[in-house]
Order: structure tokens, then sequence, then C-alpha cells
């Protein structure tokens, strides 16, 4: 072999491992950085409050209390856990002194009964008498009334009747004197005037009678307005004579008083004595009993009790979670007698006065069967309802350095080589658990890939992912 043939041979081996060279730091340089992500998914984001209550009646306790708290308990007949129903005789008082009292009224009234009742019999018969004798006087003078009214129309019926009659017989002379002027025969003129002459004859008794008829309808209406004037009187003084007799009667009722007031008294008594027998005011279950057989009850309270048959669990939420729970939040409850089992509730009032260690909150139970006033529970209150949010870690949340009210978070893109692309998302914050935060941003949808801890990646990275875990890159 020649050094040409050598030195050729020398040039391409070192082509050669300067190629071969080359290709290792270029696949070294495009080597792509692989990050861990995590689906943009939907994750339980709910928060709840544990609190301990107990079972109580939905409603007020039914305080059995007594006006009588000068008389003794004679009887209680039920016992603290006792049910009842309402008009239920839950305790008998002592009524021998009220007994007593109604005997004593009960005679004063039967000794000044009989008196008071004969008085105002009379003054009723007196008051009856005077309506009679004014209803009399009344109709007297209605009837004078009527009759001249009746007269007063005859007579005017009288005078149209001839005034009409004489106007027609005047006409009837006029036309006949006008004929036996118009008549060229002598012996007819005469008879036709002859016949004037009656007829006028005949007019002037018509015109008698209805000039008598006027001056009788002329006496006639001062006469009706004398009896209208009268028969005014006549039930003016009825009303006065009527309304002096009430008023004796109203006297005589005020003046009886002591009577009204002892009746009074009476009537209260025997309430009293009704009220000695202490009945249950609804159905329940005795709660407490503070009333004691032989003994007054100063204070009036006999003992209470609660309606078994609407309950609730009462708890308390202090002062540092109180805006946290609202109206209306579900609740889940447990019950010592049943400790596998959990029952469903809601939240139903939150008193806005602080008692105690903090705010009485009460909670409906759905299904109450297996509850009995008295007993314990634990009681979960969701206060936060999401279980479906879509949410990153934590730690996926990047702050902008200038603005501390931005934050972002990187989205992996896949491109068409089966890479992927970092693309940086402003995105809002809602709700938080020590692990999740609930995030919205443009163009980021469930599915998407979301870094776990974007510390050392830059808009447009191009990066190689890792799905499954949750962990540091």
């Amino acid at each position: 072999m020649n050094r040409k043939v050598l030195k050729v041979a020398a040039l391409m081996c070192s082509v050669c491992i300067a190629a071969a060279g080359c290709g290792s730091k270029k696949s070294d340089e495009t080597a792509l950085r692989k990050v861990n992500v995590t689906e943009f998914t939907g994750r339980d984001m709910s928060k709840t409050l544990k609190v301990e209550g107990v079972v109580e009646s939905t409603e007020n306790d039914s305080t059995i209390m007594t006006d009588n708290v000068s008389l003794k308990v004679k009887k209680i007949n039920v016992s603290v856990g006792d049910a009842v129903k309402a008009g239920d005789i839950l305790c008998e008082l002592d009524s021998t002194e009220l007994e007593k009292e109604i005997a004593d009224l009960e005679k004063r009234i039967a000794d000044t009964g009989t008196l008071n009742d004969l008085k105002y019999q009379q003054l009723q018969k007196e008051l009856e008498n005077t309506r009679k004798s004014g209803n009399l006087s009344i109709q007297d003078a209605s009837d004078r009334l009527d009759e001249a009214r009746r007269n007063y129309n005859s007579a005017k019926s009288s005078y149209d009747e001839n005034r009409n009659r004489y106007n027609g017989l005047v006409e009837e002379a006029n036309n006949l004197k006008n004929e036996a002027s118009g008549c060229e025969d002598p012996e007819q003129a005469a008879m036709l005037m002859q016949q004037y002459q009656v007829k006028m004859g005949e007019a002037q008794q018509a015109m008698s009678v209805y000039e008598s008829a006027s001056q009788t309808m002329q006496t006639l209406s001062g006469t009706i307005s004398a009896y209208e004037n009268a028969l005014e009187a006549a039930k003016l003084s009825a009303g006065n004579q009527i309304d002096t007799a009430q008023f004796s009667i109203d006297s005589y009722n005020l003046t009886s008083g002591s009577d009204s007031e002892t009746q009074n008294r009476l009537d209260e008594l025997k309430r009293n004595l009704e009220n000695t027998k202490i009945k249950a005011t609804r159905d329940g279950v005795v709660s407490a009993v503070k009333a004691e057989e032989g003994k007054a009850c100063r204070e009036g309270v006999l003992m209470t009790v609660q309606n078994a048959s609407n309950i609730c669990v009462h708890v308390v939420i202090s002062e540092e979670d109180l805006l946290s729970v609202k109206s209306g939040m579900k609740a889940e409850i447990k019950i010592p007698a049943r400790k596998d089992e959990k029952y469903s509730g809601s939240v139903e009032r939150i008193l806005d006065i602080k008692t105690g260690n903090g705010f009485d909150c009460y909670i409906n139970i759905d299904k109450t069967d297996d509850f009995r006033i008295g007993m314990t529970s634990k009681v979960e209150i969701t206060t936060v309802d999401a279980s479906d949010v879509l949410a990153v870690p934590q730690k996926s949340i990047v702050a902008d350095k200038d603005d501390e009210t931005k934050f972002y978070v990187y989205e992996a893109e896949k491109q068409s080589d089966d890479t992927y692309k970092l693309r940086k998302v402003e995105v809002t914050k809602g709700e938080e658990t020590e692990k999740y935060v609930a995030v919205s941003g443009e163009g980021l949808e469930k599915g998407d890939y979301i870094v776990n801890i974007p510390g050392r990646c830059s808009e447009g990275d191009i990066v190689d992912i890792r799905t499954g875990g949750e962990k540091n890159d």
C-alpha cells in the first residue's frame, strides 16, 4: 500500500471520528427535561365542621306553671320520662280553701239575688209600659192624621170633579149661545137661548160644589199640619219617656255593682278551682319535675314537657366558626346507640345571641326513629359543599413576583411530535383545602396536564411529562 492510500484512509477515519463526536454532543443538548404533571380534574373541595350536641325537642319546652302559688301540691301523677297526652292531669293542688270561699260567695249572692231580680223586673215592666203608652199616643195621633188626609183627598176629588164639570157646562152653554146668535129662525133661536140658560144654571151649581170643596181643603190642610206636629210631639214624648225608664235601669245596674263584683270574684275563684287540676298543654315527654307533694310552688313552675315527636340536635357553634355555618347546610349525625350508623340532616337555624361557650344551633334530623330526647350526638356539618370542583395541587400555583394578586400555573400542551410545550396561564383562585386549590383560567379544561412544581419552568419550554403522581420534580 502506497503512502497516498494510507493518507486517504487516515483522513476518512478522522472524518468518521469527528462525525461521531459531533453526533454525541447534539444528542446531549436536545435531551428533554422530565416534569411531573397532574391531570386537571374534579376534586372534593368540601369542608366540614365537627361538633357535639344533645337531642332536644324542636319546640320550646312547655313549662307547666300555676298562678295559685299559695296552694300546696296535693298529688303528682307523673315522673321524669313519662309520655303524656294533651289534657292529661299531671298534678293536683289542694283546693280546700278555694272551695270554702266559693261556698261563702255563693250564699251571699243567693241572699241578695232575689231582691235584685225583683227590682230589675219592676224596672223592666215600667219600661215596657212606657213603650206601650208611647206607642198608643203615637198610634192615636197617626190615626187622626190619616183620617184628615183621607178627608182632604175626598174634598180634592170633589173639587177636581166639579171644577171639570163646570168648565164643560160653560163651554156647552157658550156654544148654544153662539149658535142662537147665528140662527135666522126666531123660534129656533129662542129655544137655543132657553137651553143656554139651563146649562148656565147647572154650571152655577157645579161652581158652588167645587168652591165648597176648596174651602174644605183649606181647612183640612191646616188640620193636617196640626196633626203632623202632634204626631211628632207624640213620638218625641214617647222617646223621652222610654229614655227615662231605660236610664232608671242603667242606674240600677250601676248602683248594684257590688253584686257584679261579687259575681266576678266568684267566677274567678271557680276558674282557679278548675286550674288546681294541672293538665298537659300538648303531647310530649316529662323532662323535669320541680313540684313536691305537700309544698307550695312559690315560683309557679311545676314541671316541663318536651314534644318528643319533633326533635332535633342542639349544638353550640364557636365564635370562630359562626360565620362559616348557614341555615340549610347538610349535616351528618352519629349517636352512641348506633355507632356504625350515619344519619342525614341539615342546619335549621342559628341563634344570633351568644350564650355560654358559643351560639346555639339546631340540626334537623331526616329520620328520627332511633333518636331520643337527651341523647348525645356527634355532628359533622358540611360548610362548603364542593364534591367535584376543578382544582390543582397547592404547589402548582406560582405567584407573580411583581404583583402578589396574580397567580399562574403551567399547562403542558401536547405537540405533533408527542412532546409537550409549557403554557403559562393566569388563574383565579377559588375554594382551598390544605392540598388543593380550585382555579379557573383562559383555555384551561378538564383533562389538561398541570405541572406539579413549576419552580424551574418557563413559558414555551419543551418537556417530557410524567403522570400518575404529584411528586417533586
